[in-house]
């Protein structure tokens, strides 16, 4: 985008955010007063992050080093050490499910064995209703085996994701993704046999020379082979920002509208005629099965380089530095590295945020949620409504197939702009003074 346009993008940002959450709000990342610690928490959710990989894919942005054997034990005792930093500084609090990602984080499952276990040594890991707390796990298709299965089970994982991408060999090598398609499709065919609560599949859209008909091919493929849910994303804007530059994917154009919007239709329809509801923007998926999701999270705290933490008095950001990171929390001194407070009703109109995500509003939660912007918010959701973007439905307003596609891209422009900004200077020292957004 151009300079004029940027600008143009920052005021007409400010201004929805001025106008929506209030000027009290600043939007500034910064390092934690001295002596700060978190609030005790009652209920939360946990994010893992495990940063090694073998081969970086172009098109991550995550925070991630190259594995090596002599790391892992190092990184273990660091993100048990945060493990017990955040028990102390929170309390025993409910921890309702665990997300693990990265990364890869099939490169070091003994590593995460052991921090699954201090984390029930440390926490409730329950449900709200009493069951086991959903463990959910990013799976890559060169790791997966019959080993890798059982090792799954006995941690207590029940939902895998597999990042399958596509099943046309042009398309993983666009990507960087140095496999055939056998691969993965063995791979996908071994979750969904293994008696896992739940097997999602990634597959990714709008790839340079890609088509509509290529989408759904792969949809068709992963659904033969067991997937019972589908993540469907496009590049992301990051590839051609600042995160892109410094993954040198300065050769990456970002796909046109009609493309991505022919693709995005293409894969609704699909998945409407096959049986597949959708369950957030990007997710759908079939029958009962529990929903998958990588970051429709209330609250969480997070663990690793560069992990993230919504508590209930604002956002903060693990170093991204993995070295800092370690003697960070092996010292006890926590790993926080930024802190960005809530004002105001910021708390509530991050909730809505995520509703938008998960395609569905719930009304009567407004008033609760929002307080004395739940007004507001009613107004603006009347509009939203009457643009045709949203209808109501058993006491929530669903986005339409129209206002899922631009709440899409609009999060591509807007939201990701914001963590683009972030990541990218968070990279730049381990210890940042303060990141505005």
């Amino acid at each position: 985008m151009n300079s004029p346009g940027r600008w143009l993008l920052r005021l007409f940002t400010h201004a929805i955010r001025r106008y929506l959450v209030g000027a009290e709000q600043r939007w500034v990342f910064e390092q934690p007063p001295q002596g700060w610690v978190p609030p005790r928490v009652e209920r939360t959710s946990l994010y893992l992050h495990v940063p090694f990989c073998r081969h970086f894919c172009p098109y991550c942005p995550y925070t991630k080093v190259p594995y090596r054997e002599s790391l892992v034990e190092p990184y273990t005792r660091a993100a048990l050490a945060e493990v017990d930093w955040w028990a102390n500084a929170i309390g025993p609090a409910k921890i309702t499910s665990v997300y693990i990602g990265g990364g890869t984080p099939t490169l070091a499952l003994d590593s995460v064995a052991r921090v699954l276990r201090r984390v029930r040594e440390r926490f409730r890991l329950t449900g709200d209703d009493g069951s086991p707390a959903d463990i959910c796990i990013e799976t890559n298709p060169a790791d997966v085996n019959e080993e890798t299965v059982q090792r799954l089970h006995d941690m207590g994982v029940a939902l895998v994701s597999l990042g399958v991408e596509s099943f046309q060999p042009g398309n993983l090598a666009a990507i960087g993704r140095d496999y055939q398609p056998i691969v993965a499709e063995r791979a996908l065919a071994l979750l969904a046999e293994s008696n896992f609560a739940s097997v999602n599949a990634d597959i990714m859209f709008a790839l340079p020379h890609q088509t509509a008909a290529d989408v759904t091919a792969d949809l068709a493929r992963a659904v033969q082979l067991g997937a019972d849910q589908l993540t469907t994303y496009p590049l992301f804007t990051f590839p051609y920002t600042t995160v892109g530059q410094y993954l040198r994917l300065a050769a990456v154009r970002m796909p046109n509208l009609h493309m991505r919007q022919a693709h995005y239709r293409a894969i609704n329809r699909w998945c409407m005629e096959h049986g597949y509801e959708r369950v957030s923007v990007w997710g759908f998926k079939r029958g009962a099965v529990p929903r998958y999701s990588s970051v429709t999270r209330d609250g969480y705290i997070g663990i690793g380089p560069g992990a993230g933490s919504h508590l209930p008095d604002g956002f903060v950001l693990n170093s991204f530095d993995l070295d800092s990171w370690m003697s960070a929390t092996c010292h006890g001194r926590g790993a926080v590295a930024l802190r960005m407070p809530f004002a105001g009703e910021m708390s509530g109109w991050w909730w809505l945020y995520w509703r938008f995500y998960d395609t569905r509003i719930p009304l009567d939660n407004l008033a609760m949620t929002l307080g004395s912007d739940a007004d507001k918010a009613r107004g603006w959701l009347k509009v939203v409504e009457r643009a045709g973007f949203a209808a109501r439905r058993d006491g929530q307003l669903e986005l339409t197939e129209s206002g899922a596609f631009w709440l899409h891209l609009a999060q591509n422009y807007f939201a990701l702009n914001y963590v683009n900004t972030l990541w990218t200077q968070a990279r730049q020292a381990p210890w940042p003074q303060a990141i505005t957004i």
